[in-house]
């Protein structure tokens, strides 16, 4: 995936917020995954719940094995979505997505100089 196409699904997820604000309801959530840059949105309450299980399966996996699982504690870290408010990714005064701020976001992601590593 190159930095133009994370960008574009991202400011494409922020818009369907903007143009659907009572279906997200309140402080709804991009959540991207790390290790395979899936993105989508989630309700505040949804991703709420995630975290907590995602918390419950590390202490459950612990519980199995007699200790604490480092390797199942990476791996579910890992799994896990990265959340960022959409509303900090809105550009309030024309209503859109605020492309500066998602292009900082993506950075986190596929750095400039690291784009052809992620190019199909």
């Amino acid at each position: 995936m190159t930095r133009k196409e994370l960008t574009e699904i991202i400011a494409g997820k922020v818009a369907e917020v903007i143009n659907n604000p009572t279906f997200w309801g309140e402080d709804p959530q991009i959540s991207i995954i790390p290790t395979t840059l899936l993105v989508g949105i989630e309700r505040h309450r949804d991703a709420e719940r995630a975290i907590a299980f995602s918390d419950y399966a590390i202490e459950a996996d612990a519980v199995e094995d007699g200790d604490y699982s480092e390797d199942a504690a990476d791996f579910q870290s890992a799994s896990d979505p990265d959340l960022y408010p959409v509303g900090t990714l809105i550009d309030y005064a024309e209503e859109k997505p605020d492309m500066n701020k998602i292009s900082k976001l993506v950075e986190q992601y596929i750095p400039q100089q690291a784009e052809n590593l992620y190019a199909e």
